[in-house]
């Protein structure tokens, strides 16, 4: 199953060289502190003589809203006057907070025009959100891509290797990912090392290699008990749990769903579409119970990527296809959709 993304790019931010913002230090002080009105007066009160696109970077962290702050930092990516690594420092912190908010196409019109920008050499803090971005939407090939391209002097070479190997595991193929996740290790920080390790331990289980996962645990349980590689782990082992049960009531839906009567319709109502089939399984067994033939239809999109789509129901009329989808939405809160089968979506009255 595909580990859940959990390290954030603030991270990245932590780990860049850029020039310090020594103009600054009293305000820093008061924003690492949480002292943010004290911060605003200092910032107000110490602007004058900072160096280009100093002022602009601090007010944009002491703003109350996202929307605030991505405006002022749009401002600094846009002004052809500041110093490149004060554009590309703003253009992280601006990826930072739309990471967050999940508008990832944005975050890739955003960075992509770095990656060809001969004047500021895109570090791998520049590949590696964008290759987490690329993941996120579903675009492997692309992803790999970015995430291979981060150098290994790079800082977060490590973290790109992970994640590669993450990939690799997630497409199958084993070998890859347990390649990866060793040039990760070798290359990573000390805080991602126990994600690596529970990483190793998965496609080692996966390829079939029992005994080495089982030596990979005894290690940890004897030199590092209370690490958290082991509590990965064992996190893992309950999603692997999770999906086990889930599974067992999709057979159970799936052999009630095939029957021939059940897709003489048409139309269908869909409560969701996932990515990963973890996910859909995961909804499946917190509604199965609640919806009557609830299944997985597995259709794969124009990029050849799978997509796990909730479904109950055939339907010839669309017009009762709706009827009974606002019925559903009213009972359970959630968003019901009238899906016409092996085309598309329609949309509700």
């Amino acid at each position: 199953m595909r580990m859940r993304l959990v390290i954030m790019i603030p991270i990245l931010l932590a780990l860049l060289s850029w020039p310090a913002l020594a103009a600054f230090n009293a305000v820093s002080d008061l924003f690492q502190e949480g002292r943010y009105d004290e911060a605003m007066e200092a910032l107000a009160d110490g602007g004058d003589g900072a160096r280009p696109g100093e002022e602009a970077l601090w007010r944009s962290r002491l703003q109350s809203t996202p929307d605030q702050a991505l405006d002022l930092l749009d401002q600094n990516v846009k002004n052809g006057q500041l110093p490149a690594f004060v554009r590309v420092r703003s253009a992280l912190e601006m990826a930072d907070i739309l990471f967050a908010r999940g508008e990832f196409e944005r975050l890739i019109r955003l960075l992509d025009p770095l990656v060809n920008d001969t004047e500021t050499d895109a570090p791998g803090a520049v590949y590696l959100p964008l290759g987490l971005a690329y993941r996120a939407g579903g675009n492997l090939q692309q992803a790999r891509e970015m995430l291979a391209s981060v150098r290994p002097s790079d800082p977060v070479f490590g973290l790109a290797r992970f994640y590669l190997g993450d990939i690799a595991l997630q497409q199958g193929d084993h070998s890859l990912a347990l390649r990866y996740f060793q040039a990760a290790e070798d290359g990573a920080a000390t805080p991602i090392k126990a994600r690596i390790q529970a990483g190793r331990w998965q496609a080692l289980r996966a390829a079939g290699r029992n005994d080495d996962a089982a030596q990979l645990v005894t290690n940890l349980r004897n030199t590092a008990p209370g690490s958290l590689s082991l509590l990965e782990i064992n996190r893992l082992l309950r999603v692997e749990e999770e999906a086990l049960a889930a599974r067992q009531v999709a057979t159970v839906v799936d052999t009630i769903s095939t029957a021939p009567e059940a897709r003489d319709g048409r139309y269908s109502l869909q409560y969701g579409a996932f990515h990963d089939r973890g996910l859909a399984l995961e909804f499946l067994n917190r509604y199965g119970r609640q919806i009557d033939n609830l299944r997985i239809d597995q259709v794969t999109d124009d990029r050849g990527q799978y997509i796990y789509k909730l479904r109950s129901g055939s339907f010839v009329n669309p017009a009762l296809a709706r009827t009974q989808a606002r019925q559903m939405q009213d009972r359970l809160g959630m968003d019901v959709i009238v899906a016409e089968l092996g085309v598309a979506n329609l949309p509700r009255d």
